[in-house]
């Protein structure tokens, strides 16, 4: 197994993965995925992070952050793991890289937002030393026809 960062030709591989999780919709009107020109923005980004996991060369999993370094905050946006592969430690290797990598680049605050009911998703930021926050709800507006589903 290989966790490192994404890099171009990862793209589709990313996107085709992506595509196939339910978890990452957060509203009915809104694509369930970054489009892949969002992806390929995020790769080609400074303030973006994008880690994968790979076994021969096929992607197993992902985690993707942004940071503003502005507020020298990043904020994780999706983290993914196949199925078979997961409670194997690879989604907290690729946390550690990318919270390697943001305090390489000053962060200091990291964030992210977990469905209320993602026991196992909570539960995973928990154990890495995340704080459970108050309870939100999403809100949002499409502003580009590439984030309508």
């Amino acid at each position: 197994m290989k966790i490192r960062l994404a890099e171009l030709e990862d793209i589709d591989k990313i996107v085709k993965l992506g595509n196939n999780v339910d978890e990452f919709k957060v509203s009915e009107k809104v694509v369930s995925f970054w489009p892949k020109k969002v992806i390929e923005s995020c790769i080609n980004s400074k303030n973006e992070i994008i880690i994968i996991s790979e076994v021969e060369e096929q992607i197993i999993g992902f985690l993707i952050v942004n940071y503003n370094p502005t507020f020298s905050k990043a904020v994780f946006e999706n983290v993914f793991v196949i199925e078979e592969f997961r409670n194997k430690g690879i989604a907290k290797k690729m946390l550690d890289l990318a919270t390697k990598k943001l305090k390489e680049n000053n962060c200091k605050y990291i964030c992210s937002l977990v469905d209320i009911n993602d026991n196992q998703g909570i539960g995973f930021y928990l154990k890495s030393g995340f704080n459970k926050g108050i309870d939100c709800v999403w809100l949002d507006k499409i502003l580009d026809d590439d984030f309508k589903e």
